[in-house]
């Protein structure tokens, strides 16, 4: 069989090209006939061509692969021709027959996605449109995800279709099924997607105190870490799994965590600005530091290096009002660091802003400095 099909390594890329393709009849199981297709083939002529054959008319033929129900505008694509070749089989589509009246939902589909296209809301479409998945999801792709909120209750109570729906827009969130918000199964998706869903109001904060999901959502955002319930936040698994997507949430880490030699120092080789929130003397530890980009720790611990940082305080003052604002801090760290994000930079401020009042001055400066 592998020579007659010349499915190798060596002729793999001559196989995504046209090439014979069996249309299966899903009922029976039987070719119906053979046509040549590729990877770029498009479905609608795909369609004409099945007509030829089969006298089939293109809109009573549903064409698929596996689970997988193409549309009119699709491609094959390769991945159909790849799995082929890997199992070493011939390439083959399913084709069912759709009744009469299969066909005529199926044409009013099209003709509702043609609305959409033209600029029709789906609040005006009919119910059967509202509650037709592909038709939400057209919608939402090609307008906003506000669309969502006109969609039938069908739509947004399916987990599956609603866990797309947050991959396109987490805006989505808003409009999906309470009762899926009360699924962990549904839950534990949306934190895959994006770990920050954890802190968003619609999400019930009961998940805050779930392991497995503030786990998940520390995997996908480490930021996620500042909305876990405060026991999760001293769970040395779940702080690892944070920092080492995001060093810098080690700030949000428990004051325990913050002066673990591991945690810091997978933070650190994560992100070199999460030394700033290392406890317990860990900002002077040399591998740390080294980690960090610094040399060996110096402790400043005479007048002569409080002269220094006084100069340095002044250098940094541009506009000479004895306080360091955000901008001038901002303008200092993106000269250092062009790719240092807007977040860890405001996160930096709020750490060297003791008194909160949306300052910082010298004292404080200096508290940060020698702070350990």
């Amino acid at each position: 069989m592998t020579q007659s099909m010349g499915l190798n390594a060596a002729g793999a890329a001559y196989h995504l090209r046209e090439q014979p393709v069996n249309i299966v009849d899903v009922s029976t199981g039987t070719i119906l006939c053979v046509v040549k297709a590729g990877p770029k083939t498009l479905i609608q002529h795909l369609k004409g061509e099945l007509l030829e054959d089969t006298g089939i008319p293109a809109r009573e033929q549903e064409i698929s692969d596996g689970k997988y129900k193409y549309r009119e505008l699709d491609f094959i694509g390769a991945s159909m021709f790849k799995a082929r070749i890997q199992k070493e089989e011939h390439p083959e589509l399913q084709l069912r027959r759709l009744s009469l009246e299969e066909a005529d939902a199926l044409d009013a589909r099209h003709n509702a996605l043609e609305r959409i296209k033209g600029g029709t809301h789906l609040k005006h479409l009919e119910e059967v449109h509202r509650d037709d998945a592909e038709v939400v999801m057209f919608a939402m792709e090609h307008t906003n995800a506000s669309e969502l909120q006109f969609a039938g209750a069908s739509v947004t109570g399916d987990a599956d279709i609603m866990l797309e729906a947050l991959k396109l827009s987490t805006t989505s969130m808003y409009y999906i099924s309470e009762a899926l918000w009360s699924d962990r199964s549904f839950v534990k998706g949306a934190m895959c997607i994006d770990g920050q869903l954890l802190g968003a109001s619609r999400v019930p904060k009961e998940w805050r105190s779930d392991v497995e999901v503030v786990l998940l959502a520390c995997m996908n955002d480490g930021y996620a870490l500042q909305f876990a319930a405060e026991e999760l936040r001293n769970n040395r698994s779940i702080v690892l799994a944070a920092v080492s997507q995001r060093g810098t949430a080690l700030m949000y880490a428990s004051e325990e965590l913050k002066g673990d030699y591991d945690v810091v120092l997978d933070a650190v080789r994560d992100n070199r600005m999460a030394i700033v929130h290392a406890k317990n003397g860990l900002r002077d530890d040399d591998d740390i530091r080294a980690a960090a980009g610094q040399g060996p720790s110096e402790k400043w611990n005479d007048k002569e290096k409080v002269d220094a940082i006084k100069k340095k305080f002044s250098e940094l003052d541009v506009n000479g009002d004895g306080y360091l604002s955000y901008e001038e801090l901002k303008t200092l760290l993106t000269k250092g660091n062009p790719d240092m994000k807007e977040d860890e930079i405001k996160l930096l401020y709020n750490e060297l802003d003791s008194h909160s009042d949306g300052r910082v001055d010298f004292h404080e400066f200096c508290d940060f400095l020698f702070s350990g």
